[in-house]
């Protein structure tokens, strides 16, 4: 908590995937 950081790299798939499904649940969330 307190740093989130999205990195776009060349580990891109899987955590990119789980990035977006956090990203969407935080904002849900938010919202």
């Amino acid at each position: 908590p307190g740093q989130w950081e999205f990195q776009v790299g060349p580990s891109v798939g899987i955590e990119a995937g789980d990035h977006i499904w956090c990203a969407r649940y935080i904002l849900e969330r938010l919202t």
